[in-house]
């Protein structure tokens, strides 16, 4: 299919299976963002599944319009290569940073990450995020289980609130230092 669309309101996830069997889910796309572009422009589809994480809207495009601009405007290539760009190095930071980083501070890092994607949406809120333990962990990618317990020692350090699908950010700066694996909730 030859469209891409960008993000209106809302949240978007892009999700891949693992080899065992659970999802991965690459990037979490807010308001403003774009998805499939890289597909239209390359003219190559990935294995990549996108799906609301919040209520959202979307507005679609022919994929042809993306490159004929693409084509004859050199501020848009410099501005749709600039915005790969940015996307391509947190993925790679991502990757790097769960090679060799806990559990516990590669979800602090997830959650302060989410804070501020979400913050794009709702500014008043960006503390209050909305997500199941299932697509934070696969964010990270761990077990639910392993997530729940990481969450929880949180909770009890008075670093983060929450229920139900939604995680409040008590202390940023606790947060923060779990994130850079300079702090420890035992």
């Amino acid at each position: 299919m030859d469209v891409f669309a960008r993000v209106q309101r809302g949240l978007v996830s892009a999700s891949t299976m693992l080899p065992d069997g659970r999802e991965f889910i690459v990037e979490i796309i807010p308001k403003g963002g774009l998805i499939g572009e890289l597909e239209v422009l390359r003219k190559q589809i990935l294995n990549l599944e996108y799906r609301a994480s919040s209520d959202c809207e979307l507005y679609f495009f022919e994929g042809r319009l993306l490159r004929e601009r693409y084509a004859t405007d050199p501020q848009f290539q410099e501005k749709l290569f600039s915005r790969t760009l940015a996307r391509v190095s947190e993925l790679e930071r991502r990757i790097i940073s769960n090679a060799g980083s806990s559990l516990q501070s590669r979800l602090a890092a997830m959650l302060l990450r989410l804070s501020s994607v979400y913050g794009k949406d709702t500014p008043a809120n960006s503390d209050v995020l909305v997500i199941s333990q299932n697509d934070l962990a696969a964010t990270l990618p761990a077990s639910r289980e392993k997530v729940n317990q990481c969450l929880r020692r949180l909770r009890e350090c008075k670093v983060i609130d929450g229920a139900q699908g939604k995680i409040r950010i008590l202390n940023r700066k606790a947060l923060e230092a779990y994130a850079d694996g300079a702090a420890s909730a035992k």
